[in-house]
């Protein structure tokens, strides 16, 4: 997406083609399982399928011209010897000019391979961005015991304990030491 362009409902005249614009979202979101460099950006734009606008049309454009100028970036997958597991998770809160709903987003890695990444809107309002990072951290915890478990089970038992970091100081502070 365009750097600092926020798009909203009321940007702009309807689209006259909704079926194209919601058949181009779609497949991009199945898009994002392979190139996660554009899971952001589906999410943004997933949120106008119902009343897409033609600025929202026009930046759309944007990704498949961003796929032009970035051919060959895809994930590889790589040994590198450990199973390690790393988890980042993160918050944006009350980001969405829509309905100040925050997002939760974090990414799990496994050495040094990306396995798993979510980026959800919450379902609920808090009063604070530190309660939107426990939020994002239980989140995430589930998402790595389930990775952990798997890793367990098919005889990949990782030798060192799993990482969960957040960059929220008041979070990290509170945290209960266990």
């Amino acid at each position: 997406m365009v750097p600092n362009v926020h798009l909203t409902k009321d940007d702009g005249d309807p689209l006259d083609d909704l079926k194209i614009y919601r058949k181009l979202v779609g497949k991009l979101n199945y898009l994002t399982v392979t190139r996660p460099d554009i899971a952001y950006a589906v999410s943004i734009f997933s949120q106008f399928m119902f009343e897409p606008t033609i600025k929202h049309w026009e930046a759309l454009e944007q990704i498949l011209c961003y796929f032009e100028g970035a051919r060959g970036l895809d994930i590889l997958y790589s040994d590198h010897g450990d199973t390690r597991i790393e988890v980042f998770a993160d918050v944006d809160w009350a980001g969405s000019r829509i309905d100040r709903r925050s997002t939760t987003s974090y990414c799990i890695f496994v050495g040094e391979n990306l396995v798993s990444r979510r980026s959800i809107k919450q379902t609920v309002v808090s009063r604070s961005s530190t309660e939107f990072e426990y939020r994002a951290m239980v989140k995430s915890t589930s998402e790595l015991l389930w990775i952990h478990h798997l890793l367990v089970e098919i005889g990949l038992n990782p030798l060192s304990p799993a990482k969960l970091l957040c960059d929220n100081k008041a979070a990290l502070y509170t945290l209960p030491q266990i």
